[in-house]
């Protein structure tokens, strides 16, 4: 079973050592629930050893809390226009979340998950609040040039 259980961990965390530390740690837990009434063994290492390479990977992607995202400069951006000053005040109004997520997509390149990962977040959560952010832009400037 160990071989198995190793090419599953190998998989996930893509290290050997740190696979072979989790394949023992899941042996362990597997031993520890020798008493229980466990129908398929494998199956159950599998999972266990999954479980715990998720884990591993999600340690390694440090998490920062949104304050502490970098966010549009306060300050009027120098060599924007008119248009370009008013974009920078409707994203000031935009929540922190997204305004995290806008910069860290448009100004940062980041791919949705890894900006997921960023912010503690679901990819999907990442994508809708985005698609809010730009949304909302939107809105705000089609008022603004109907109002012109």
């Amino acid at each position: 079973m160990r071989p198995m259980l190793m090419s599953t961990a190998l998989r996930i965390v893509g290290d050997r050592t740190e696979a072979e530390d989790l394949v023992q740690d899941a042996l362990l837990r597997l031993w520890q629930l020798r008493d229980e009434p466990i129908l398929n063994v494998e199956a159950m290492g599998r999972v266990v050893v999954r479980h715990l390479a998720y884990d591993a990977v999600r340690r390694r992607h440090e998490q920062i809390a949104i304050e502490e995202v970098d966010l549009m400069d306060e300050s009027p951006s120098e060599g924007l226009d008119d248009e370009g000053e008013q974009m920078m005040v409707f994203v000031r109004q935009l929540s922190t979340l997204q305004q995290a997520v806008l910069r860290l997509r448009h100004e940062e390149d980041m791919e949705m998950k890894d900006i997921a990962e960023l912010v503690g977040s679901t990819e999907m959560m990442v994508r809708q609040s985005l698609s809010r952010a730009r949304r909302k832009i939107l809105e705000q400037y089609r008022q603004i040039r109907t109002e012109i």
